[in-house]
């Protein structure tokens, strides 16, 4: 599969962009993908990132550093207009524990770039749930 950044956005639809972003960020852990696909000024409506591309990156640099380990499964993709819904899994581990957990993530896509996005986050157990509360006290 070739790389959707080297792809003209009339090209390639809402769809593979976001699976390219997916695929690369939270299965690679690579965000380096974010300088092509994400728009500079992103907006995000998760109360676990700040909004613009260079603070995710910065966010997802220091979670993959804190937990050494992490991964995700897609379960479904939906594309509407131009709304492209994720529904996936997700873990990640460190030394001391594991946290397991489930998202919706809804991305706005303009011109082939994310520009918006929203998520829901559930936690499949009570000690990952135990983690997302003390989040914010532990800066993870």
């Amino acid at each position: 599969m070739s790389s959707v950044a080297q792809i003209k956005p009339d090209q390639v639809k809402n769809t593979d962009i976001v699976l390219q972003f997916y695929t690369d960020v939270f299965k690679n852990r690579s965000v380096e993908i974010c300088d092509a696909l994400m728009a500079e000024d992103y907006i995000n409506h998760s109360e676990l990132v700040e909004n613009g591309r260079e603070p995710f990156k910065a966010y997802f640099k220091h979670f993959y550093k804190t937990f050494g380990q992490s991964g995700s499964d897609i379960i479904k993709v939906f594309e509407q207009d131009d709304l492209v819904c994720v529904y996936a899994t997700h873990w990640a581990k460190n030394k001391l524990f594991t946290v397991r957990f489930k998202a919706m993530d809804v991305y706005r896509l303009e011109s082939g770039k994310l520009v918006e996005h929203w998520d829901s986050i559930q936690a499949l157990n009570g000690f990952s749930q135990f983690i997302f509360s003390i989040k914010a006290i532990l800066k993870l």
